[in-house]
């Protein structure tokens, strides 16, 4: 038997052991978007984390202000630059005035609103909580397009169901912890009704333009009136008592778990179908759980494990669909898009 017969009978055509046609090794072409949803996961649990520990030296709406300030001349630049590489600039920064109220409202849901529940949330309780009752984003997603007319699934609608069940065992956990925690639990949950929110009202958005141009548009002109909430408090803000690290702090915030976790995302997504992608969506709070336990000393105990497993069980059967193939093409580098409803951080 020849050589090259051993290799096509081990799945290796043309190429050593190992490694596929075009020099990649075959571990990584088999696990790479695993690696990079895993990646995902790991920058977007952080983000609660990094943002509890910011608030130590910066006041919620400060951080919020400084961090949107950067975010708005980011996503400029992300567009600006690709559009002039593909030599597309001026249908790239056009946009159709019929779509401007759309990109108001989505800028308002998912900047403006969903950044202050965000933020005064976390806040206000610990990032695992943060975390989790975020994450049921698709749940009321679900109750959202039903409202709307869309025929939505069973199976959707008993994961909701057992995911508010386990949201309100969370929450009764926590009715000892005083009524600041259970603002922030409130305001948490109110800014995944805000991203469900902008996730139903940005869809017609993203097939009519590409993600850099959606995202700066929809950044922009949530950004604005943000802005104008946070200036007093970045007007008051100690600015020099925010030391280097802190400030590489809020420069990852601002592209890290945004623009870089999107890139993998789309990467991913586009090898093994947004089903099989999103389930590792659910792996955030426990990730934020982890991390909280080390680097606050977050206390677990067995009601609040109850609660929140309960609601992770609800999520991962409302996303309990038939995996749809692999997209054929993706743009996967344009940043900041995002194709399926998991939330930006």
């Amino acid at each position: 038997m020849r050589a090259n017969d051993v290799k096509i009978g081990l799945g290796i055509r043309g190429a050593a052991a190992g490694e596929r046609d075009d020099g990649v090794p075959a571990i990584g072409a088999a696990l790479g978007p695993e690696i990079a949803l895993l990646s995902v996961v790991g920058l977007w649990a952080s983000t609660f984390i990094i943002t509890k520990d910011l608030y130590d030296t910066l006041t919620p709406l400060a951080f919020t202000g400084a961090r949107f300030s950067l975010m708005i001349v980011f996503s400029w630049s992300v567009l600006l630059v690709q559009a002039r590489r593909r030599g597309t600039l001026a249908s790239a920064v056009r946009v159709k005035r019929s779509d401007l109220p759309r990109f108001l409202l989505a800028g308002v849901t998912g900047y403006t609103l969903y950044q202050l529940g965000f933020a005064l949330g976390l806040d206000r309780t610990s990032p695992f909580s943060s975390a989790l009752l975020i994450a049921m984003v698709p749940v009321v997603t679900v109750v959202l397009l039903a409202a709307l007319g869309e025929r939505t699934p069973r199976i959707a609608w008993i994961g909701l169901a057992v995911a508010v069940a386990g949201a309100i065992v969370f929450l009764i956990d926590k009715r000892g912890d005083g009524g600041g925690t259970v603002t922030g639990d409130v305001l948490s949950l109110g800014a995944a009704f805000a991203f469900a929110t902008y996730g139903v009202v940005n869809r017609p958005l993203t097939k009519a333009y590409s993600p850099a141009t959606a995202t700066a548009y929809a950044v922009t002109l949530g950004g604005v009136p943000l802005l104008a909430i946070c200036a007093p408090a970045m007007t008051d803000q100690d600015w020099g008592a925010v030391g280097t690290w802190k400030w590489f702090a809020i420069a990852y915030m601002v592209i890290l778990p945004v623009y870089v976790a999107y890139m993998l995302w789309n990467w991913a997504i586009a090898r093994r179908g947004v089903a099989a992608a999103t389930r590792f969506s659910l792996l955030v709070p426990v990730v934020s759980g982890l991390l909280s336990a080390i680097v606050f000393s977050e206390a677990f105990g067995p009601v609040k494990l109850l609660g929140g497993g309960i609601v992770l069980l609800g999520l991962a059967i409302a996303r309990r669909r038939g995996d749809p193939p692999p997209l054929k093409a993706t743009n996967v580098s344009s940043g900041g898009g995002m194709t399926d409803g998991s939330v930006q951080r």
